[in-house]
């Protein structure tokens, strides 16, 4: 499970909850296994603790009495580097697109990068695809909130501007899922035809999209 270190400390949350589950997805997509395999919420706040490092002073003060309490009150972790939990023999070689990436100094030196997405080292410019991964990574599992990464920002990441399309970014919300299909009883090969049209559905519409704002250019 990806349970949010605010959910998990009795917080609350805001819109960049999302983002701590992601930043999972993405991580346990590059190493193959969960980041965070706790058995309860208790077992996986000490399993993110123990990667990530224990949170500082001021985010201890945001949380109610008996929370920080049990948290102060665990071992501290000082965390790992993030090129120590995703190494460069976990990502495949560079992709073409990404050879034509940025670098975080150029990304940095533009005006609308918000202070929270700058890298910390801008003295060594990398093209990397592990590098520009890594570098997401570490802006989406923070443990506090006020310090993660937000959507919008994110998408103005370099590792995710490469394939950023303001038209399905401003796209209109899909409409309400047709559960009914679902609850039918199918064959495999119905279940084929039923993604392969659903698929096709899909291009059609998403390429008509393509040609109408290519003809409003």
């Amino acid at each position: 499970m990806n349970v949010v270190p605010e959910v998990i400390l009795g917080m609350g949350y805001k819109e960049n909850v999302d983002i701590w589950s992601v930043g999972c997805i993405m991580g346990e997509m590059i190493r193959g296994g969960v980041l965070f395999p706790g058995t309860d919420h208790i077992d996986q706040w000490n399993k993110i603790i123990e990667q990530l490092g224990t949170p500082s002073g001021d985010f201890m003060k945001r949380l109610q009495p008996t929370v920080r309490n049990y948290v102060e009150n665990r071992p501290r972790y000082p965390g790992y580097a993030f090129d120590r939990l995703f190494p460069d023999v976990l990502f495949p070689s560079d992709s073409s697109e990404h050879n034509k990436l940025k670098d975080l100094t150029d990304f940095e030196n533009t005006a609308s990068v918000p202070s929270s997405i700058q890298s910390s080292d801008t003295e060594k410019p990398t093209y990397e695809n592990a590098s520009q991964a890594r570098d997401l990574l570490s802006r989406m599992l923070v443990i506090d909130p006020e310090k993660r990464i937000s959507v919008d920002e994110a998408l103005l990441h370099p590792y995710i501007n490469v394939w950023y399309d303001e038209g399905e970014v401003n796209a209109p919300a899909p409409g309400p899922y047709d559960h009914s299909v679902d609850e039918r009883e199918h064959t495999v090969e119905q279940w084929k035809e039923l993604i392969y049209q659903e698929v096709m559905e899909y291009e059609m519409s998403h390429n008509a999209e393509d040609a109408d704002a290519a003809a409003r250019r």
